[in-house]
């Protein structure tokens, strides 16, 4: 993949501890990226939201909160999705309390894809037009179990979950045009094999997709979820670019969160090169705010530890002519559709 490279020292853990909007002369240049400890507030200077849609999953902690508010400051109305539906009703006050913009939190649960419909279809009921999809939910403990669906729990909830979803928006993102979808993903996709326990570039083929349930303890596939969801965003941006739909995947550094809370960061910084380290989640997500805001690459991967630039992915084998076969059994996964193995997609 085209981008810059990025030390592989520079780590983004936050899974494993535990367009066009209306301009308004915006105070922060592309040029300048996210260096530092930009937050997501001034990399969204300048921009009105105002009459703009955004779903953001993950929203009522950590970095989702953190993208949900920014936006909201901007003047967007913001639906929150929320496994905890009281804990996003406490997070969709606290932001509209804050930003005076409209906030509404929907229940979602990534381990039924049942519920995963729902959710897309009380979004498409609130906005039957859609500027900003933010595929942020996730979790960073591998449950070693499956879902109510048949798969590897953290498979589904950090990938097929979002997939399904972004599937089942597109007819409002379409809508919405110019429009972008957002993937929260991370920095150790290049050792998703080794994580994960498996031969080295082990997605050279299918042979561990979907993945099954790990059993070992100190062994996970949530590296494989990240990296799919990579692959996803790219493929995405290719498939929609008719429709004026853009995709991008971004890695948020290592950033104190809910979901890093009880990680010695004084040990860990020691082995990274981000500055500042930890990461405020609000510093974290300027990434985020870059790619849904600015001008950027459509199907890009954005690394917040090279200051919002785009970075190279570590493909594990897996390449870039693979990617419409993933988006085909990705539906067949998610339930979507049963289509033969020689059908092309345009």
């Amino acid at each position: 993949m085209r981008g810059q490279g990025r030390p592989r020292a520079i780590m983004s853990l936050w899974f494993l501890f535990a367009d066009s909007c209306v301009l308004a002369t915006p105070v922060w240049a592309d040029a300048h990226g996210c260096p530092g400890n930009t937050t997501a507030a001034e990399v969204a200077a300048g921009f009105n939201l105002s009459g703009k849609i955004a779903v953001v999953t993950g929203g009522d902690s950590g970095l989702g909160f953190a993208i949900a508010k920014a936006l909201a400051q901007r003047g967007a109305r913001v639906i929150i999705g929320a496994h905890n539906f009281t804990k996003g009703n406490a997070a969709a006050k606290v932001i509209k309390d804050a930003t005076g913009s409209d906030v509404l939190p929907l229940h979602v649960d990534y381990t039924s894809l049942a519920s995963v419909h729902d959710f897309a279809h009380q979004i498409l009921i609130q906005a039957p037009a859609l500027h900003f999809l933010v595929n942020d939910a996730g979790i960073g403990a591998d449950p070693k179990r499956k879902t109510i669906d048949g798969f590897d729990t953290t498979f589904q909830v950090n990938y097929l979950g979002h997939f399904l979803l972004t599937e089942l928006l597109l007819p409002s993102l379409r809508k919405g045009r110019p429009s972008r979808v957002i993937s929260t993903s991370g920095g150790l996709e290049n050792r998703a094999c080794e994580l994960a326990g498996w031969p080295q570039n082990c997605l050279r083929d299918w042979s561990f997709l979907p993945p099954p349930v790990i059993p070992q303890q100190n062994l996970s596939s949530g590296m494989v979820a990240i990296f799919l969801k990579i692959q996803h965003a790219a493929e995405l941006a290719r498939r929609e670019a008719p429709n004026d739909i853009q995709a991008f995947s971004f890695e948020p550094g290592l950033a104190k969160t809910p979901l890093t809370a009880k990680s010695n960061f004084t040990q860990i910084c020691a082995y990274v090169t981000q500055k500042p380290c930890p990461y405020t989640a609000d510093q974290a997500v300027s990434v985020a705010l870059f790619v849904a805001l600015h001008k950027a690459r459509s199907g890009g991967f954005f690394s917040r530890t090279l200051g919002c630039k785009e970075g190279e992915v570590g493909m594990n084998g897996f390449t870039e002519d693979m990617r419409p076969e993933l988006y085909r059994r990705s539906l067949e996964w998610s339930g979507l559709t049963t289509l033969p193995p020689n059908m092309v997609f345009v």
